[in-house]
């Protein structure tokens, strides 16, 4: 049968709207799909209310499907006139049985007076990570929920997302287990570059340092702020500056 000049416009129109309808679901399903949205964001650092640098953190996947985690700190403004350095991490993980379980941790200093490369490498199947801090490597026994030093915040934000209220962690670092506990003290609304945040605030307890760190639902519970007093007295603060990639709830 011959189809008029008028039908082909509104079938052509029909198919348009079925391709966008299929394009928005594969979409929604590939974000429901990730165990938290991958993003890229900024954040100031102060100390003593002066600013520092600026660290740039970001959730990816990389060609094996697994998920990379990353840091990278710097300097600015008069103060990278003076201090070189450069601090890159980078967190390799999956998600296995609820749980964010790290595969490789990598972490390196450079650009200053002093350089500095360590890397953990995660051995599940025999409970042991590899630990090689400039080239000279040893292995220790770890428990089967150990963390690294990156990825434990990514698995805050994911216990958080579960309604799950025992926020505690074991943590791979320097040839140590160290334990970080956290305790939900409330919600909180804060300002930001960004804007007025609602927030749930957690603390560390436990530690030397007095550690608080603001966690917005809205944005999957990404930390938007974290202030530190440390055991000099010094105040520390990290602060949302910038956010993609994870859309407002």
């Amino acid at each position: 049968m011959m189809c008029n000049s008028a039908q082909r416009p509104r079938r052509r129109v029909s198919a348009l709207l079925g391709l966008l309808i299929l394009a928005c679901s594969a979409a929604a399903f590939g974000a429901d799909a990730h165990p938290l949205p991958l993003f890229h964001a900024q954040y100031s650092l102060k100390r003593n209310g002066v600013i520092l640098g600026r660290s740039e953190r970001s959730l990816s996947v990389n060609p094996a499907g697994d998920y990379v985690y990353s840091s990278d700190t710097y300097a600015i403004g008069l103060i990278a006139w003076f201090v070189k350095d450069k601090i890159k991490e980078q967190s390799v993980w999956r998600l296995e049985d609820g749980h964010l379980r790290p595969l490789e941790y990598v972490y390196s200093r450079e650009g200053g007076r002093k350089t500095r490369n360590i890397k953990l490498a995660f051995d599940w199947p025999h409970h042991s990570v590899v630990n090689t801090v400039d080239k000279d490597p040893w292995r220790m026994e770890i428990p089967p929920g150990a963390q690294d030093k990156l990825v434990y915040q990514l698995s805050i934000m994911y216990d958080l997302l579960k309604g799950r209220k025992d926020l505690e962690y074991q943590i791979a670092d320097g040839g140590k287990l160290k334990d970080y506990q956290f305790e939900i003290q409330g919600q909180e609304v804060i300002s930001t570059p960004i804007g007025e945040i609602n927030t749930v605030r957690i603390q560390r307890i436990g530690d030397r340092r007095d550690t608080i760190v603001w966690c917005a639902p809205q944005y999957s519970y990404l930390p938007v702020r974290l202030e530190q007093q440390d055991t000099d007295g010094a105040e520390l603060q990290m602060q949302l500056i910038s956010l993609d990639g994870i859309s407002r709830r």
